[in-house]
């Protein structure tokens, strides 16, 4: 397996750069079977708290439902067309939105490649670090899926007393 990037940068409306990030893995067949075999891409490899991206998205959502709505049932005989326009809007841009501006990194991001948007070399070079240490987590998450099948017998010691106590209040 291999991790792919690949950088840019452009400037903004406002004239501020901006830099661009694409990574995705490089797998072999084997490695994108098991992938697809165990439905990989929905298991989350690094959550973050994403609420203040997920409130933006709806208010981003509100905005494009009024705007569609409004120039739709302006321009259209029937209501329920800028109803039916509006809720549409509001659902694309939303989850538009969420996807561009979420941290959470799921499997398919990896599996599939994801673009990301730094605002800085130092935010970039962060998140190249970030991606290197997901796609190690890929890459054991497959190691591990090619032994799943079968029986596994995992020797369990017997731990000297005062050992066991500490464990048995550790854990309990």
């Amino acid at each position: 397996m291999d991790l792919l990037f690949k950088r840019e940068q452009n400037r903004n409306w406002r004239g501020r750069v901006v830099f661009r990030l694409w990574s995705m893995t490089e797998m072999t067949e084997d490695e994108r079977d098991l992938a697809e075999r165990y439905q990989l891409g929905k298991s989350i490899v690094l959550i973050s708290d994403d609420e203040d991206i997920l409130k933006w998205s709806f208010a981003i959502g509100f905005i494009a439902f009024l705007v569609a709505g409004t120039f739709v049932g302006a321009n259209s005989e029937n209501v329920f067309a800028g109803l039916a326009a509006g809720v549409l809007a509001s659902v694309v841009a939303g989850f538009w939105w969420f996807n561009e501006k979420r941290e959470t990194i799921f499997m398919r991001d990896l599996i599939h490649g994801r673009r990301f948007k730094c605002g800085s070399i130092v935010e970039l070079a962060k998140k190249e670090a970030l991606l290197d240490n997901a796609c190690i987590v890929l890459r054991q998450v497959l190691e591990t899926a090619k032994h799943w099948d079968g029986v596994e017998t995992v020797p369990v010691p017997s731990l000297p007393r005062e050992e066991a106590k500490d464990v048995v209040v550790k854990f309990a």
